[in-house]
């Protein structure tokens, strides 16, 4: 299911003071005295499994911002190549959240009761519509009957389609090639398709590290949800542990936008990114929390109804059922403090 990584305690509370950065109690000050009383109150022994669909995920995010604290379950960390493959871990049981782009809603609808929208942000993770830096392609409408390659499935999905068709083309103008990111990258390198949609770092990389150019970006990043399975919203100790969790990630996810040089220095030391792919990625990082409301939910069912017209998914779905608010308020408010 994807390598495991596990992270002991002594490991999470030597993070910030490895990487130079302020001390834990000035980075983790957005967490309030309730919240910790909160985390201290849940059952010792608890594991929460939580599933990374990026190279630098929130396991990265929270070790920088020095949030894990106190920690007082077991995080165990699960590495994927992207949401789709995440989604399904998380389906099957195999662990409990994992974060992505808007998409992968689609497919839990698709099963409802299994899995649910527990969190939201917006202006996920930077992604862009690339071509190679000889590309003859200048213009989105240029790729009638050319072949563009996305992650089938992934946030960036919605995005290519709202792409394609905001330059006056049909999704059935192109040949769509549905390969994974790494793929995704060496059949542009080598010219296999035009065009590749893609998140960062990999879109970063691709830009400094192969000279890829911009064709288009979305008029709207995509958001980036909190995925959590039924299992955990229905275990009081393990649910408890998972609005922990949901709190620190978003802490970290605000510390991390606002402190783009720390957050590139990491990237070069995680994922071996180049000091020039770090920074452009750096300079890109979103993560704003935004509620789940109507306003969403509406958002996203334009979306099922798009896939739904377009046949990429087999039949129309309701995303409401497939939302749950409960941690808004904490998430609100954890958020408010960071950035006051």
């Amino acid at each position: 299911m994807g390598r495991r990584r596990f992270l002991s305690s002594t490991l999470r509370l030597a993070g910030a003071a490895a990487f130079g950065l302020p001390p834990l109690a000035a980075s983790f000050s957005a967490y309030s005295r309730d919240e910790s009383r909160a985390a201290q109150a849940i059952p010792a022994g608890v594991t929460l499994r939580v599933g990374l669909a990026s190279r630098l995920g929130p396991d990265v995010q929270v070790q920088i911002a020095g949030v894990l604290r106190d920690l007082p379950y077991r995080i165990e960390w699960a590495s994927f190549d992207a949401a789709p493959p995440a989604l399904e871990a998380l389906l099957s049981g195999h662990i409990d959240v994992f974060s992505g782009g808007d998409t992968p809603t689609l497919a839990i609808a698709a099963r409802p009761g299994n899995a649910f929208v527990v969190g939201a942000q917006n202006n996920g993770l930077y992604g862009a519509l690339l071509v190679r830096g000889d590309s003859p392609l200048h213009q989105v409408n240029e790729l009638k009957g050319k072949r563009v390659a996305v992650f089938r499935g992934s946030g960036f999905h919605n995005s290519l389609v709202s792409i394609i068709e905001q330059a006056g083309l049909r999704w059935q103008d192109i040949e769509p090639v549905y390969l994974t990111p790494a793929d995704g990258l060496a059949g542009l390198i080598s010219g296999k398709v035009d065009a590749w949609g893609i998140w960062d770092p990999n879109a970063a990389i691709a830009q400094r590290q192969y000279g890829a150019r911009i064709l288009a970006t979305p008029q709207r990043l995509s958001y980036s949800f909190q995925f959590a399975s039924k299992s955990v919203l229905d275990d009081s100790a393990r649910r408890a542990a998972l609005q922990d969790y949901l709190v620190r990630a978003q802490v970290a996810a605000d510390w991390v936008r606002t402190h783009a040089q720390a957050w590139a220095g990491k990237q070069i030391e995680t994922a071996r990114l180049t000091p020039e792919a770090a920074a452009l990625a750096a300079s890109r990082t979103g993560g704003q929390f935004t509620p789940i409301d109507e306003t969403l939910i509406a958002t996203v069912q334009q979306e099922a109804d798009r896939f739904a017209s377009l046949g990429i998914i087999a039949r129309p779905v309701e995303v409401r059922p497939v939302f749950d608010a409960r941690f808004n308020t904490v998430l609100a408010a954890a958020a408010a403090r960071a950035t006051a």
